[in-house]
C-alpha cells in the first residue's frame, strides 16, 4: 500500500466516470450528507450509530479531508457530472479496527437501481488497486440487503463468510488486487488541492 504522503503529494484525487464525479465533501454538502445519515430507508442497512445530529454531520465533514492527508484514502461525495447534488458516497475506511480495507458505500433513495453505486464502487476498487496498491479489499453488509450484495458481485467481490462486525450479524464479500478487472468504461483521475 502507498503511503498517504505519496497519494496526497498532488493534492486529493478526484475520479471521474461516464456518468459520477466523486470528490471530496464540501461545506455545502452538510444538509443532503445529514439527511442521507438520517433517513430511514437508508439507515435500515447501516450501522445505528450512523445516525448523526447536523453539529456531528458538520465535525464528521470536517475530519473527512483530514483523513485523506493521515491515511491516503477515505469517502467521496459522489455527484452526477451535470449536478452538484450529491447522490451520496463511496470510499475506504478501515474495517472495523483492523488493518484491513473495507470498501463503502451509501446512496439517498431516489439513486437507488440505476447502477450508480455499481459504478461508483467499481471506480473506488480502480483508484484502490492501481494507486494505493491495495493487496485486497473487503466489504461487509447486511445479510438482506440483497441490492448492495447485487452491487458487490457486479464489481467482482466474492462471499467470504458470515459474521459479526460492528455489533451486527453480517456478511463479508472480498476481492484481491489479482483477481480485480476494471471495466472499459471511462475513467479519469485528477488531483485537486483544497487547503
Amino acid at each position: 500500500m502507498k503511503s498517504s504522503a505519496d497519494i496526497t503529494k498532488f493534492g486529493l484525487p478526484i475520479l471521474e466516470t461516464k456518468r459520477l464525479l466523486l470528490k471530496m465533501f464540501e461545506d455545502r454538502d452538510l444538509e443532503s450528507a445529514w439527511r442521507l445519515f438520517n433517513n430511514d430507508a437508508v439507515q435500515k442497512y447501516l450501522s445505528p450509530k450512523n445516525r448523526r445530529t447536523r453539529e456531528r454531520m458538520k465535525i464528521t465533514l470536517q475530519n473527512l479531508a483530514k483523513n485523506w492527508k493521515e491515511r491516503g484514502f477515505g469517502l467521496w461525495r459522489v455527484s452526477g457530472k451535470s449536478s452538484e447534488e450529491m447522490f451520496g458516497y463511496c470510499g475506504f475506511q478501515y474495517l472495523d479496527r483492523t488493518p484491513e480495507i473495507e470498501i463503502l458505500f451509501a446512496f439517498h433513495k431516489d439513486f437507488w437501481g440505476n447502477g450508480i453505486a455499481t459504478e461508483a464502487a467499481n471506480a473506488c476498487l480502480r483508484f484502490g488497486f492501481e494507486e494505493l496498491m491495495f493487496e485486497k479489499v473487503f466489504a461487509v453488509t447486511l445479510p438482506e440487503n440483497t441490492a448492495s450484495r447485487r452491487v458487490l458481485e457486479k464489481i467482482g467481490m466474492v462471499f467470504e463468510k458470515r459474521t459479526t462486525l460492528y455489533k451486527l450479524e453480517t456478511v463479508t464479500y472480498s476481492i484481491s488486487r489479482g483477481n480485480f478487472e476494471p471495466t472499459e468504461d471511462f475513467y479519469k483521475l485528477s488531483y485537486k488541492n483544497y487547503d
